[in-house]
């Protein structure tokens, strides 16, 4: 028997379930689009992003109830920093031309980032 209580120790991809999330991006479009996985990729790391903002921002306002403010404070920084994160990861999405969008936009309709609970 080994230290692990009879299993195997645990991997860095299987506690991120690596091969899980990298098959998560499907594209639609036939043939497929290049960008389309970009534009994937980009919203579902948005999607990321909001929920562990969310996570703060509850931890956040626990931590104010029990009055450990400097706490509440290290939480809303951090929220700060995933903001500026997310609008960087815009940069990256205007990489994508217009012309290169529009070949694959068709197979999106009628969904629109607009629906994203978390963003709302």
């Amino acid at each position: 028997m080994n230290n692990y209580g009879g299993k195997a120790p645990l991997s860095y991809n299987k506690y991120l379930k690596v091969r899980e999330l990298v098959e998560l991006q499907e594209r639609l479009s036939l043939p497929a689009q290049h960008d389309e996985l970009l534009f994937i990729i980009i919203h579902q790391t948005f999607e990321l992003w909001f929920k562990q903002i969310l996570h703060e921002l509850d931890a956040t306002i626990e931590f104010i109830k029990q009055r450990r403010i400097a706490r509440a404070i290290r939480n809303l920084r951090r929220v700060c920093e995933i903001e500026k994160i997310l609008v960087r990861q815009f940069a990256v999405l205007e990489t994508m031309t217009p012309h290169d969008f529009l070949l694959f936009r068709d197979e999106l309709k009628p969904a629109s980032g607009f629906q994203s609970a978390q963003f709302r």
